[in-house]
């Protein structure tokens, strides 16, 4: 879970509340990030891996203005690639730091765009078990993925203001769970 700011969406979001129009609860720009990652790491050497991965990064909005509720999702897929770098000393923290790219396909009422993203994950495991195979693991991961829009919906015209960009940008803090073989 974390924070990231949409900027086009957002302005578009706060378009859809209607001037003069009282705001009975929640907020108008989508802030909080949710994501859900799959992944898996080879290590050929010790203190550097491979780590293919998948990512569903996900943001809900919902709020409610004079009386009716009005909900709003944006969405990215994320497969990536990263190379993990460990400092590994045979004690129980290991450290790591991960740069990485993902082709992200995102999409948000009818906009599609699709694009590459950086990632760059730092953060420590605490690993036990027979080859320090499981354990759990805490991360900060920033994204950088600022995507053109492919796709406008097909009434796109009378949605002003048209959306250009799915920024996927964010800083998350994730906490993960190893399950070793």
């Amino acid at each position: 879970m974390g924070f990231f700011d949409p900027k086009e969406v957002n302005t578009w979001l706060k378009a859809r509340v209607p001037s003069g129009a009282t705001m009975e609860s929640g907020f108008s720009e989508m802030a909080m990030l949710l994501a859900l990652e799959a992944s898996g790491a080879y290590y050929p050497i010790r203190y550097v891996g491979i780590r293919p991965s998948a990512s569903y990064l996900f943001s809900p909005k919902a709020f409610s203005v004079n009386g009716e509720y009005t909900t709003y999702y944006l969405h990215s897929l994320a497969p990536g690639l990263s190379v993990d770098l460990a400092y590994d000393e045979g004690k129980l923290p290991r450290f790591f730091i991960s740069p990485g790219i993902a082709y992200q396909w995102a999409w948000f009422e009818g906009y599609e765009a699709t694009g590459l993203g950086l990632t760059l994950a730092m953060g420590a495991e605490l690993s036990f078990g027979a080859a320090r195979s499981k354990g759990v693991s805490v991360a900060l991961v920033f994204r950088s993925a600022n995507l053109d829009v492919s796709t406008k919906p097909s009434s796109y015209s009378d949605r002003n203001p048209v959306i250009n960009h799915l920024d996927f940008s964010s800083v998350l803090l994730c906490v993960g769970f190893q399950l070793g073989l």
